[in-house]
């Protein structure tokens, strides 16, 4: 039963079979396209509307969003992080501890800076194990070991290649951009040259193996695919067409390979190549969806002053204060006919919708789009949907 508490206006409990919990699973797709050492995320560019924002990134918070670094007038526009140094030692991860305790005195105030985005990551090893692909490939041991099970191309080390002494082209895809794990079978490479397709791979067999589908070594494994990490290891470097291009920091000519795919550092921007990559993430969100139930003759008295009719005799003085005991509600019922009152009918109409807790506190709202007219004859069902 419902309870009318002044304070809170009427309250329903949800009922057993009104309250649902579900978990949907989405699958977002992701297409990158990588030409002069720019990076496009779905066909999209820098724009003025995201100036903040790099090419081939996304905004995690939607922060300085339309923002310019400098007004007309001079002043900063955008919005920024700040701490003030003091006893509890905080600081930004951008800030050494070195120049924090020599550069800032206690009282400074350290800033930081928005907007916080995030785009894949392409990294290129040779042969050599340098101390940085040593650092990449040993976080990344156990995990291709592990999926020694799907294929044995995901061996360390095996009559496949050693990881340590091959050439390697490590793709990083954030989290953000896929979810909870890359979707198999859903990861597609494309190698272009002069507007081209010169090759393509993917992981048609859902293993996690990346094999050539088009080109000069089609069938050929070129790579490895960590779902659940977010990495692409391309292992292949022979060479995919007669081309040659300056795909490094140098004006050295090398062969098309798929070590140089998505190349964003070379030497004049690798002009006559480009590189698309597509993946769809795997995504589980919770959900909760609740029913709201507005049925007949509930919901058609308002605590709005304009409910009640204008005329109410007062009389106040020093000593009393009286109105009427009984006020009349307002007929806002129109009738089809001219100079013609239609027949009185309370009338409400909802606008919004509160959410309490079991204590009255009110922990969400949810608003409609158009206020729903509410007759004492009639009854609505309200669908609430809350991402958790």
């Amino acid at each position: 039963m419902p309870s009318h508490i002044p304070k809170y206006g009427t309250i329903f409990e949800f009922g057993e079979n009104d309250v649902f919990y579900n978990t949907i699973k989405a699958h977002p797709k992701v297409n990158y396209y990588i030409y002069n050492n720019k990076k496009y995320l779905n066909n999209h560019g820098k724009d003025n509307t995201n100036s903040q924002t790099p090419d081939g990134h996304v905004n995690l918070y939607e922060l300085n969003v339309n923002r310019d670094n400098v007004s007309g007038s001079g002043d900063s526009q955008t919005i920024f992080p700040f701490l003030t140094k003091n006893g509890s030692f905080s600081s930004f991860s951008t800030v050494s501890t070195s120049d924090f305790n020599l550069d800032f005195a206690f009282g400074d105030t350290l800033n930081g800076s928005y907007p916080l985005t995030s785009s894949i990551v392409i990294d290129r090893y040779d042969t050599t194990l340098t101390s940085d692909k040593k650092k990449v490939l040993y976080a990344l041991r156990s995990s291709l070991d592990f999926y020694t099970v799907l294929s044995p191309h995901y061996a360390y080390s095996s009559s496949f290649g050693d990881k340590e002494q091959q050439k390697l082209n490590i793709i990083s895809v954030p989290s953000i951009f896929y979810g909870s794990s890359l979707k198999k079978g859903s990861v597609r490479l494309k190698y272009y040259v002069t507007g081209t397709l010169v090759a393509e791979a993917s992981d048609n067999l859902r293993n996690g193996v990346l094999y050539q589908t088009s080109g000069s070594t089609t069938g050929s494994s070129v790579g490895l695919v960590l779902y659940n990490e977010g990495f692409i290891v391309l292992t292949a470097s022979s060479g995919l067409s007669t081309h040659t291009e300056a795909y490094d920091t140098t004006s050295t000519q090398y062969s098309a390979s798929w070590h140089y795919f998505g190349t964003t550092n070379a030497f004049s921007g690798a002009l006559s190549s480009s590189f698309s990559l597509d993946f769809e993430g795997e995504q589980h969100v919770q959900t909760l969806t609740m029913f709201a139930h507005a049925k007949e003759n509930q919901l058609n008295f308002s605590n709005n002053p304009t409910f009640l009719e204008n005329n109410v005799n007062a009389y106040s003085s020093s000593q009393i204060y009286y109105e009427d005991a009984e006020m009349g509600i307002k007929n806002i019922v129109t009738s089809s006919f001219k100079n013609h009152s239609a027949s009185f009918q309370p009338v409400t109409y909802i606008s919004k919708v509160g959410i309490y807790d079991e204590d009255k506190n009110l922990i969400a709202v949810a608003s409609l789009a158009n206020p729903v007219r509410k007759l004492e004859n009639r009854s609505y069902t309200f669908k609430l949907k809350l991402d958790i």
